[in-house]
């Protein structure tokens, strides 16, 4: 269970090790990473699973980002794609990306975020998002006490 420490959520690689368990429940041949905060997802899953790793540049937030761009490609075209990234919020990121995806003809697209909410694209997701900031473990060295 995260911890909650004023209006900070503390995410913990025990919580995260749980709820990426979730994964399994998907039909991938390859995974896609968000840039930054889903990269430690990806490369994870990657590995975990064997199969290879893309990753997409798209940064709303901290960056100035108009339209998700190819960083990495690996491999053939794949033919199911996991997009993973740590936070669904409004879902503007993983709608443009999604669709960017699709453009390159890769029509079998699901999505898997670690914090989310109800949404219409049916991305899935571990844990509800009420809006707080999250500290996730690769964010950091200490752990809150």
């Amino acid at each position: 269970m995260p911890i909650t420490e004023g209006n900070k959520i503390y995410y913990d690689w025990y919580d995260y090790n749980y709820d990426i368990i979730n994964v399994r429940d998907f039909e991938f041949d390859h995974v896609v990473g968000i840039y930054r905060g889903s990269l430690p997802m990806a490369v994870h899953i990657s590995n975990v699973f064997k199969v290879p790793m893309s990753i997409v540049g798209f940064q709303t937030r901290d960056g100035k980002d108009t339209e998700p761009y190819m960083i990495h490609k690996a491999g053939e075209a794949p033919e199911k794609v996991l997009v993973v990234d740590d936070i669904y919020d409004s879902g503007y990121t993983m709608k443009k990306v999604i669709e960017s995806l699709s453009r390159l003809s890769v029509y079998d697209i699901q999505g898997f975020c670690l914090f989310g909410k109800e949404n219409k694209l049916n991305i899935s997701y571990a844990n509800e998002h009420d809006g707080s900031w999250i500290v996730f473990p690769w964010e950091t060295l200490n752990e809150p006490v």
